[in-house]
């Protein structure tokens, strides 16, 4: 996902410039001079898109990034920037562009970036079961915390993120779940950075946390078109492993310091100079005298029943 700022020309008024299609054309390929290797096969990179995109002027031809030329590693001296559109298509390095009548044969197009049902594997699987991946489906994803990080807080945990959707849609929604996907909260619009067609959203909220020990945090987007992501892998899972869009989870060890206990513990661990991590190991001082212990069973039943 990139947020540069190109300079260039549509590729649509470029063709039209010069006497528009040949008779047929329905896509358009794109040469870029890199080298690609793929068994045992040395070529160009070579993708299409179809000329429908291209139409839609979202299809550019760029020389210029953030007010300078293009850098070597973007694709001086011309690359492509298609609008929308998964980074294979936006070819670097462009020397060539061809009209052609179906999608390109080339192995980036026609064997890769595939989107599999989920009984597909590598065992019976064709290319033309995938189907060939361009507009990228809603996404998001936590960055902070991450996953198994010990986050110590105070009934809220601070979570940042970035959300995204393909094709021109946008972000219009993000929600957080603390309890892997039961209860779910929204992330208030002024949490979240401005909306804009073919860029991601970033955001950040306090999600609320009153429970101690393992959880599981769940984001998930929703898009101006009401589309969103699924919560279960499986039911997004791809063998190929694009786009496996799936809500994003992780799990972290909460620690709640507006529980009274915790906090007093928290503050023998300060006091003492002892590591709260790694939590496996035991603690380096006592957490009960041997007093309170048995003033304990004094005024608890023990654990045993009467005969």
């Amino acid at each position: 996902i990139g947020t540069a700022k190109y300079v260039g020309i549509s590729l649509k008024k470029l063709i039209k410039d010069c006497g528009g299609l040949i008779k047929g054309g329905k896509h358009l390929e794109l040469y870029g001079a890199e080298t690609y290797f793929k068994n045992d096969e040395v070529m160009n990179y070579l993708v299409s898109v179809p000329w429908s995109k291209v139409k839609a002027n979202e299809v550019i031809l760029a020389w210029e990034m953030n007010g300078e030329p293009l850098p070597k590693i973007h694709g001086y001296p011309l690359r492509v920037v298609v609008l929308g559109y998964i980074g294979a298509r936006s070819v670097k390095w462009l020397y060539r562009v061809k009209a052609i009548e179906d999608p390109s044969l080339a192995p980036v197009q026609s064997k890769e970036y595939l989107y599999f049902n989920q009984q597909v594997g590598k065992h019976n699987q064709r290319p033309t079961d995938g189907i060939q991946i361009q507009e990228m489906p809603v996404s998001s994803a936590i960055m902070s915390p991450w996953t198994k990080q010990v986050v110590i807080h105070n009934g809220k945990i601070r979570c940042k993120g970035w959300a995204y959707s393909g094709g021109g849609r946008w972000p219009e929604r993000v929600e957080l779940s603390a309890d892997g996907g039961f209860s779910w909260y929204a992330v208030p619009n002024k949490n979240l950075s401005e909306k804009h067609k073919w860029t991601w959203r970033t955001w950040e909220f306090d999600l609320p946390c009153d429970v101690e020990g393992w959880i599981e945090i769940v984001c998930r987007c929703w898009d101006n078109s009401l589309n969103t992501q699924p919560l279960n892998i499986r039911a997004a899972w791809n063998w190929g492993l694009h786009v496996t869009s799936s809500a994003h989870r992780i799990s972290v060890y909460s620690i709640n310091k507006t529980r009274a206990l915790t906090n007093q513990r928290l503050a023998k661990f300060e006091h003492t100079g002892a590591p709260l991590a790694p939590l496996t190991w035991p603690e380096e001082f006592q957490t009960q005298s041997w007093e309170e212990y048995k003033t304990y069973w004094k005024e608890n039943d023990p654990r045993d029943v009467d005969d």
